[in-house]
C-alpha cells in the first residue's frame, strides 16, 4: 500500500517549463498593472467619498437633494467600499511580486504562497460575488411584493 501511495505522489509533481514560466511572468506584469491600478482607484474613491462629504455638509442645496444621508454617512459608505476593494487588489500585488521572484529564483514555496493569493483573491471576488447576487435576489422580491401590495 506504502508503494502505491508513493508512485501516486509521484504522478502529481508538477514543473514548470519555459513556456509556462514565461506565462506567468507575463501574467505577473499584468497583475501588478492591474493593483496598482486597483490602488489608485482605492485612493480616488476615498478622496472622492470626503470630497463628497464636504461639498454636501457645506452645500445647501446639495443637502436637500439628497435628503437623510448626513455627509458623515456618506464619507463611511465610500471608505467601507474602498475597503471591501482593498483585498483583492492586496492579494493580486502580492501574487504578482510573489510569482516573479519564485519563478525568478526557482523557489517552489514561494510559486506555492503566491498562487495561494491568487486563489484567495478569487475566492473573496466568489463570496463577494454570491452576497451580491442574494441581495439583488432580496431586492427583487421585496420589489415585486411591494409591486403587488399597491395594485
Amino acid at each position: 500500500m506504502d508503494y502505491f501511495n508513493q508512485n501516486k505522489s509521484e504522478i502529481f509533481t508538477l514543473e514548470v517549463d519555459e513556456t509556462a514560466k514565461a506565462t506567468f511572468l507575463e501574467m505577473s506584469r499584468w497583475t501588478k498593472f492591474l493593483a496598482i491600478i486597483g490602488f489608485v482607484i482605492l485612493g480616488l474613491m476615498i478622496a472622492a467619498g470626503i470630497v463628497l462629504g464636504v461639498v454636501m455638509s457645506r452645500s445647501p442645496a446639495m443637502a436637500a437633494a439628497m435628503p437623510g444621508l448626513g455627509s458623515a454617512f456618506l464619507i463611511v459608505i465610500y471608505i467601507a467600499l474602498a475597503a471591501l476593494y482593498f483585498y483583492p487588489t492586496y492579494a493580486l500585488l502580492k501574487y504578482a511580486t510573489g510569482i516573479k521572484v519564485a519563478l525568478n529564483t526557482n523557489d517552489k514555496l514561494g510559486f506555492n504562497k503566491a498562487l495561494v493569493y491568487l486563489k484567495n483573491m478569487f475566492k473573496y471576488i466568489g463570496i463577494m460575488m454570491i452576497i451580491m447576487l442574494c441581495l439583488y435576489g432580496l431586492i427583487i422580491v421585496v420589489a415585486i411584493i411591494s409591486a403587488i401590495g399597491k395594485i
